[in-house]
């Protein structure tokens, strides 16, 4: 028997999952941290009645604020009664989507039956324009909020409000702090903690809080203006290119947290332009079921400035063997100014020799991997060896990627790359005590680390076959 809702119609999501549907509406330029953030948190919820689904108006790839393409699972008319609907922002083009009639017409009427009703970022915006919230307190990206109130809304300056069913988050990782929320107090799901430690969020902006002041107004208009595409490719004019390593399974938060960062550096410095990589053009599988599409291929973006490898769990245990992630990261990184990592993305670069004798961090998890190619494990947010830069858990990149920021600027710069995307972490619970960590997941990461020399083998036999063949291709020198 079906779940109904309270108009006594039946959910054809729930219907089809057996379990309650958390849809995600999305449209041409969201923003991808306001959608996978929330999405990563309560997408890992197994052994619940809960299932999160993206949908939009089409089942087609969409365009996203940064060069990153994402694939929704499912159309509007596929899931007419979730349990809760959420939207995330988009920057500018969500306030283009206010005008959407398919879009604001499928939130307004999923609305209506939902038990939870949601947004990130300025995705607020969406839910005025489906008259969800005249006269209620909302919170938005800063840069937005006037423009809520004008749709009737009241802008409360928290990084997330309660209003009834009603929650909603600002900008940056508030949609993180948000679902963690949620997860723990609406849907009752226990293991929020853990779910936290396995993402390491604990955010620690290099640069500590940034916030809204006098004389921001250039700035949020700034922010407010949409920016002109820019076509993948090798680089022309002079262009940086910061090329972030697509693989399939990889974990796509590690991808968008330091995406959204660099992308938004593009405002204050044209210069610099990010580019997403994979081996074709083709989706590609995430941990969170969402598949995400590359903008250019390796192929055609050899020789980056700047690399920046994701992490993953098993995925990335994988593409530490994969011909085609090692040829193109070993090549990348011969000549790239700077090569970095997020999560576990570290254990790809040792994979191919890169962090040997080198200071280095990664997941809590598998720092015994680390160690085991060859790199000194460090527990911190990230570790800066020079050329090479790695970070810990998931959000950790986010942090690693101001830094980066900083580096190929200034801080001043950062800093309004940073109040730029509304970053401004808050965890609801806190932040993470590693010295009080429970015993199951110590017992985990003790048997991630007896697997670690099993699980390195392989990546250190290619290594060496990967040497010889180099050092044999060698010309020999005459006497």
């Amino acid at each position: 028997m079906s779940r109904t809702t309270r108009h006594g119609r039946p959910t054809s999501g729930q219907a089809e999952s057996g379990g309650r549907v958390l849809v995600f509406p999305v449209y041409p330029g969201v923003t991808p941290l306001d959608l996978v953030g929330p999405l990563t948190v309560l997408r890992n919820t197994t052994r619940t009645p809960y299932r999160t689904m993206v949908v939009a108006e089409r089942a087609a790839e969409l365009p996203t604020d940064t060069p990153l393409r994402v694939v929704p699972a499912a159309t509007f008319a596929d899931v007419p009664d979730p349990w809760a609907v959420i939207v995330p922002g988009g920057g500018p083009a969500a306030l283009a989507a206010t005008e959407d009639e398919a879009l604001i017409g499928y939130v307004r009427s999923a609305a209506a039956g939902a038990e939870m009703v949601g947004s990130t970022g300025n995705g607020a915006l969406l839910l005025a324009a489906a008259d969800l919230l005249h006269g209620r307190r909302a919170a938005t990206h800063w840069a937005y909020a006037e423009a809520l109130e004008e749709r009737g809304a009241v802008h409360g300056p928290g990084r997330w409000v309660e209003d009834g069913r009603l929650l909603t988050a600002a900008g940056g990782t508030a949609g993180i702090d948000m679902a963690l929320l949620i997860r723990r107090s609406r849907l009752e799901i226990p293991g929020t903690r853990l779910a936290q430690l396995s993402m390491e969020y604990d955010p620690q902006p290099p640069f500590g809080r940034v916030r809204p002041g006098e004389g921001d107004d250039a700035l949020a208009r700034m922010v407010r203006e949409p920016t002109a595409s820019t076509a993948a490719g090798a680089g022309d004019g002079g262009q940086r290119l910061i090329a972030f390593v697509l693989y399939p399974g990889l974990t796509v938060l590690d991808l968008v947290g330091p995406l959204q960062v660099l992308t938004a550096l593009e405002r204050f410095v044209p210069e610099y332009r990010t580019v997403v990589v994979g081996a074709s053009r083709e989706p590609v599988p995430t941990d969170v079921g969402l598949p995400v599409v590359p903008d250019a291929t390796f192929a055609e973006v050899p020789r980056p400035d700047v690399l920046v490898v994701p992490g993953g769990a098993l995925p990335t245990i994988r593409a530490m063997s994969d011909p085609t992630v090692r040829g193109y990261v070993r090549t990348a990184a011969a000549s790239a100014d700077l090569v970095t990592s997020v999560c576990t993305g570290s254990l790809v670069l040792g994979a191919v020799g890169l962090l040997e004798g080198r200071d280095a961090t990664t997941n809590w998890f598998y720092s015994g991997i680390l160690e085991s190619l060859g790199a000194t494990y460090h527990q911190r947010r990230w570790v800066d060896d020079g050329r090479l830069v790695t970070s810990a858990g998931v959000s950790a990149g986010i942090d690693m990627a101001l830094h980066l920021v900083a580096r190929l600027t200034d801080e001043a710069t950062a800093r309004r790359v940073q109040l730029a995307i509304d970053y401004d972490p808050h965890p609801p619970y806190g932040g993470i005590d590693y010295a009080h960590i429970p015993p199951l997941p110590r017992a985990v990461r003790a048997a991630i680390g007896l697997a670690a020399p099993a699980v390195a083998a392989r990546p250190k036999r290619l290594l060496r076959a990967d040497r010889n063949a180099a050092a044999e291709s060698r010309p020999v020198a005459r006497p």
